[in-house]
C-alpha cells in the first residue's frame, strides 16, 4: 500500500484536490492511504513519530517559504521520499530545485498533469519482482511479499506473507546472488531472511513481523544484526 501526503493550507483547494487524487489513484487500482496535513511542521511532526510517506505532494509556499524549506530539509537528512510540488507561482521552480521533487503541479490542478506525475512516481517505485520455477509451476512474486527461504536437502522453500509456501530446486548461495543488495540476510546457513519483515533480533532468533521465528547461528549473529541496522538506517528519517 502507497502512503500519501498532501500538505496545503487552502482549505478550499484540498476539497477538489484530494478527491481528483483519490479516483486517479483508485482508476489505476492500486492500494493507498491518504493523509492531509495543513502546515508542513504538522507533517513533519508527523514524521518524527515514526510515520512513513511513500509520496508527498506540498504545497511550495505557505505564509513562509516553509514548503520548500521542509522538503530542503529531508534531503539534507537523507530522505528520498517523493515529492511533487504544487504552486500558483512558476518562480519558484529553480529555488526549489535543490529538494530534487519528482514533478512539479501548476495550480489549478490539471488532471492529465496529475495523471503524468502519478505515472511516474508508480512506474519508478514499481515492486521488484522474482522469478522461480516451482513444483507448481512459474511463480512471479514481489520481494515484499517474501517472508524467508529455507532449505531443505536441494529444495527451497519459499515463505510468503500470505501464509503460504512454494519449493524450487537450488542452493541459498546461488539465489543470494541474484538477489538485489540490502534486501535480503543470511542469518543461519539454512536461512536467508527478507530484512523488510524483521521485528526484533535476538542473540539466538529472529522474530519477523508474522510471528515466524528463524534461527540466528553464533557466528553469524553480527553480521545479520549489522545489515539489519544498516537496512534500518536507510529506510528511517532523522532529523
Amino acid at each position: 500500500m502507497y502512503k500519501i501526503a498532501i500538505c496545503d493550507d487552502d482549505a478550499v483547494f484540498l476539497s477538489s484536490f484530494r478527491p481528483m487524487l483519490e479516483d486517479a489513484l483508485t482508476k489505476r487500482n492500486v492500494s493507498y492511504h491518504v493523509s492531509v496535513f495543513s502546515d508542513p511542521d504538522n507533517l513533519s511532526h508527523a514524521m518524527k513519530e515514526d510515520e512513513k510517506y511513500d509520496l508527498l505532494f506540498l504545497d511550495i509556499y505557505y505564509d513562509t517559504e516553509k514548503g520548500i524549506q521542509f522538503a530542503k530539509s529531508l534531503r539534507k537528512n537523507n530522505d528520498q521520499t517523493d515529492i511533487v510540488f504544487m504552486t500558483a507561482l512558476t518562480s519558484y521552480a529553480l529555488e526549489s530545485y535543490d529538494a530534487a521533487p519528482l514533478h512539479y503541479l501548476l495550480k489549478p490542478i490539471d488532471p492529465e498533469k496529475l495523471d503524468i506525475a502519478l505515472d511516474r512516481f508508480l512506474e519508478k517505485n514499481a515492486p521488484q519482482k522474482l522469478h522461480f520455477m516451482t513444483t507448481r509451476g512459474h511463480l512471479c512474486t514481489p520481494i515484499d511479499d517474501i517472508l524467508f527461504f529455507e532449505i531443505y536437502g536441494h529444495e527451497i522453500v519459499i515463505h510468503l506473507t500470505n501464509n503460504t509456501k512454494e519449493i524450487c530446486i537450488g542452493t541459498l548461495k546461488g539465489l543470494e546472488q541474484l538477489l538485489p543488495d540490502m534486501t535480503f540476510v543470511r542469518p543461519h546457513r539454512s536461512y536467508l531472511v527478507n530484512l523488510k519483515h524483521i521485528a526484533e533480533i535476538t542473540r539466538y532468533q529472529i522474530r519477523l513481523s508474522s510471528g515466524d521465528l528463524v534461527p540466528v547461528s553464533k557466528n553469524l549473529f553480527n553480521s545479520t544484526l549489522n545489515a539489519f541496522i544498516n537496512y534500518a538506517n536507510q529506510s528511517s528519517i532523522f532529523f
